[in-house]
């Protein structure tokens, strides 16, 4: 059986969040269109002090043939099975197991409980490396993840409870970004709720006979991007800014009609020899593309170089740098290419624009 995943929806009402609603009209449609009739959203579908689920029903009943499972998040808490009318919902205010193919094990957040004593009472009833979790939660056997909507720690899941009760696959909602660290897996927001969540979103869809997760892209109304510069002061800087700007527009491939939903803020830090002709290029670099609150990009981080041997230097130490082995910023929480280039800089230079 193929199982769709989805968590962190934050529904409010059509009038003030048209675009979440869209969002999880989307990975309905895409649900049906896979020949799929599970769909599991793990946690936080309704926002805060949400209590009219009239306009959520009406979408349940567009698509009726697929039968949606969800756990309470930390957001909507107190959501129960008798709040929802829409007959093809099931809410799981209790931990529940459910026959999905396997068995799916169902933990509600709650508040000051650890998911492991969550899982605790049910375990003697789950066969090891046979079942599937689905919580509401942080992990917190990998890399930290700080969520920038939501500080804090709720109700986490430890590497002990993993190796303790040994489920073959976790999906968990709460962290908003999309999140692969198996057996533990975050689908994301299906919507970014605001400029902090960035990219294309998706959705998952697990196989209960192979145990396989696939991702499925989300035609969302707005998808939000946010782009730092670190500038390093060369005769060459902007073709080398033009060029960057290029590939980073091109690492978001975005289909056809992607532009015209993007909302970007754009910054450069450093140092320069031509502040003007950097903020410049920005500006026609990203052309075309809306930018966040109309706000342009922003240079007040970036200061003025003119001083011929703290240029050399300072193109010195990024050749250096740039010949250095830089594993993958996705589940690593070691300083970045960019965050030492910018410490280089300030090592360098002294004192922001002194030279």
């Amino acid at each position: 059986m193929k199982i769709a995943v989805t968590a962190d929806v934050h529904l409010t009402t059509r009038g003030q969040h048209p675009e979440r609603y869209n969002a999880l009209a989307s990975i309905l449609e895409r649900v049906e269109e896979l020949g799929t009739s599970q769909l599991i959203i793990a946690g936080d579908l309704f926002d805060h002090n949400v209590q009219d689920y009239s306009e959520f029903e009406e979408l349940c009943r567009t698509h009726e043939r697929v039968t949606i499972h969800v756990i309470p998040g930390n957001h909507d808490p107190r959501l129960e099975d008798a709040h929802i009318v829409a007959p093809n919902v099931q809410v799981y205010s209790d931990p529940a197991i459910v026959d999905l193919g396997i068995p799916f094990l169902f933990v509600p957040y709650r508040a000051g409980v650890t998911m492991g004593e969550a899982i605790a009472p049910q375990h003697d009833q789950l066969e090891s490396q046979k079942w599937v979790l689905v919580g509401h939660g942080d992990y917190c056997g990998g890399p930290r993840r700080p969520n920038p909507y939501e500080p804090g720690t709720y109700m986490p899941l430890s590497r002990s409870d993993i190796e303790r009760f040994r489920p073959r696959t976790v999906l968990l909602g709460h962290i908003h970004l999309s999140i692969d660290e198996s057996p533990v897996h975050y689908p994301g927001s299906p919507c970014g709720l605001n400029i902090s969540e960035t990219g294309k979103r998706r959705f998952l869809v697990y196989d209960t006979d192979t145990g396989l997760l696939n991702p499925h892209s989300i035609r969302t109304d707005v998808v939000f991007f946010q782009e730092s510069f670190i500038i390093v002061p060369r005769a060459d800087e902007v073709p080398r800014l033009t060029e960057d700007i290029r590939r980073r527009i091109a690492d978001w491939r975005l289909d056809e009609s992607g532009a015209d939903r993007v909302q970007l803020r754009v910054d450069a830090r450093g140092f320069c020899l031509d502040r003007q002709a950097i903020a410049d290029t920005l500006k026609a670099g990203f052309h075309g593309l809306a930018f966040y609150k109309d706000a342009l990009p922003d240079v007040s981080g970036l200061s003025v170089s003119s001083d011929g041997e703290l240029e050399w230097i300072a193109t010195r130490v990024e050749q250096l740098i740039d010949e250095l082995d830089w594993p993958s910023a996705e589940g690593n929480d070691e300083p970045q290419r960019a965050e030492i280039i910018d410490h280089a800089l300030q090592v360098i230079y002294g004192e922001r624009g002194v030279v």
